[in-house]
């Protein structure tokens, strides 16, 4: 039986690599149950030294390409997604050479790209992919500080709930970058969506109880995985076995 495959998008400014390690704790949660895809994007803005701290996959700063899914250029009261365009055929391409995949895990603009994905698939008009694409609807999302597109002409994309695709939210009451209202925003886009609010930032979090949220919204997808067991769960000490009888 082939493993689950995942789509693995990140946000504005990053680069595969580094979603890698920003994502260390959804890897560590599907460990060798499901194969994760993670794409560059087609867009280049510029470079990023990123000092990386607290991880063990870090040897001090390291150099990562800046790219992203598209540049958002405001003029007046017009938005424009510049090389929108370019990143649908894109992902159009990763859809058909490297599909099919199960789920997607997004980050911030990556989350966003994730959720017009998922639309399109199930159905939804939309843009379109620049190529034509034959593949299943997405099965399950999993994002964090994720938000609508902004420009006006993609607004129809969320105006009713995606039915069939589970998702889970991840967001940072005290995110600076998006802001808490955007991604609770977004929630109305799903129907009965996993949502893990925490305080903190603009990332995906660490602490273990967002491993066993996770975990527990992955089960019925991945198979092979196991719930983690709860901290309320598990005995401070091992139970103290019976002594025998002479």
């Amino acid at each position: 039986m082939s493993r689950p495959k995942i789509l693995c998008l990140h946000g504005f400014g990053e680069s595969a690599d580094l979603f890698k390690i920003r994502s260390r704790n959804f890897r560590s949660i599907v460990g060798e149950h499901a194969e994760l895809v993670y794409p560059d994007a087609p867009i280049d803005v510029g470079s990023l030294r990123d000092a990386l701290e607290d991880s063990s996959e870090s040897s001090g700063n390291q150099d990562f390409v800046n790219l992203s899914w598209w540049w958002t250029r405001r003029g007046g009261k017009t938005i424009e997604l510049r090389g929108f365009t370019k990143t649908m055929e894109y992902i159009g391409k990763i859809l058909n050479e490297q599909g099919p995949f199960d789920g997607i895990l997004g980050f911030s603009q990556g989350g966003c790209l994730a959720v017009i994905i998922a639309a399109l698939l199930e159905g939804r008009d939309g843009p379109a992919f620049g190529v034509e694409v034959n593949h299943p609807p997405i099965k399950f999302l999993v994002v964090a500080g994720a938000f609508e597109a902004e420009a006006p002409q993609y607004q129809y994309i969320y105006a009713k709930p995606l039915a069939n695709t589970p998702s889970m939210h991840m967001m940072g009451t005290y995110d600076t970058v998006v802001g808490i209202a955007k991604p609770r925003q977004l929630l109305k886009m799903f129907e009965n969506p996993v949502v893990f609010e925490f305080d903190g930032g603009h990332f995906i979090p660490q602490t273990p109880k967002c491993v066993r949220t996770m975990t527990e919204f992955l089960v019925p997808h991945i198979p092979g995985l196991q719930p983690k067991p709860s901290a309320d769960n598990v005995p401070e000490h091992p139970p103290t076995p019976p002594l025998e009888s002479a």
